[in-house]
């Protein structure tokens, strides 16, 4: 009997590790994927009475074990949803993570900023405007990992001094996003998988006219580009470019 495609049932599944408090990578990456890939989602053990610094100092020793929340449920490739402990290594050590994380699963485990690495060089952006939703110690940290990584960091834009990843609305950061200037040959980092970013970049990708990139974007990027799925409506609408480059 000859089938027609399937609509509901997934082709793929994709794991995610979130920390506990984030709300916005979950239904972001949901949008982004396309229906093809379904979506499970483990969290990252609850750190309580721990700074925003101190968390970020042990996440990533955390993953594997996290990984472990999925049990027997094949999955085919696992997002680890936060960008932030990354910053803390040079570029090269995190890569050397995520192959070595991969290795032991037996499958794609991607790490948000390799993603928006792999993704800014598929788009062939080597400058970058980042706009940065951290406290300012982490957004120092960003940019030294950008610029280690070989990018000309063409500016920060600091939303505030504090961290507002989690508590930003999509008209805030539309707001923000309307003070750039950024030259034609960059692309725009919104990093952070907590902020609300997809409504924000859908009302502004054409009126920058530059490639915007966020973290969860890049991961589904990523996962799709892996997996040889193609690009969801969300990740067309939010950037066009990025999306092209999936069948």
């Amino acid at each position: 009997m000859t089938h027609p495609p399937r609509r509901w049932h997934p082709t793929h599944r994709v794991g995610l590790l979130s920390p506990s408090a984030n709300p916005a990578v979950e239904p972001e990456t949901r949008h982004l994927l396309p229906h093809q890939a379904a979506l499970h989602v483990a969290r990252l053990p609850v750190m309580p009475n721990t700074t925003l610094e101190q968390r970020n100092a042990v996440y990533l020793g955390h993953v594997e074990a996290a990984l472990g929340a999925f049990g027997a449920l094949p999955l085919d490739a696992v997002l680890v949803g936060i960008t932030g402990p990354s910053y803390a290594l040079p570029p090269q050590d995190d890569a050397a993570l995520q192959d070595r994380l991969s290795a032991d699963a037996g499958r794609p485990v991607i790490l948000a900023a390799r993603a928006i690495a792999a993704a800014l060089s598929a788009l062939g952006r080597r400058r970058l405007l980042l706009f940065s939703p951290y406290p300012g110690w982490l957004t120092e940290r960003a940019e030294r990992y950008w610029a280690a990584a070989g990018l000309d960091l063409v500016e920060s834009f600091k939303v505030s001094d504090s961290f507002r990843a989690y508590d930003l609305t999509p008209e805030e950061v539309a707001d923000g996003l309307a003070k750039l200037a950024p030259p034609t040959d960059c692309a725009v980092l919104i990093s952070g998988t907590g902020a609300a970013t997809l409504d924000a970049m859908e009302w502004m990708q054409a009126r920058l006219g530059v490639p915007l990139l966020s973290s969860n974007l890049a991961m589904a990027f990523a996962a799709c580009r892996a997996l040889g799925l193609p690009a969801s409506e969300a990740m067309r609408a939010c950037c066009p470019p990025l999306a092209a480059l999936l069948r």
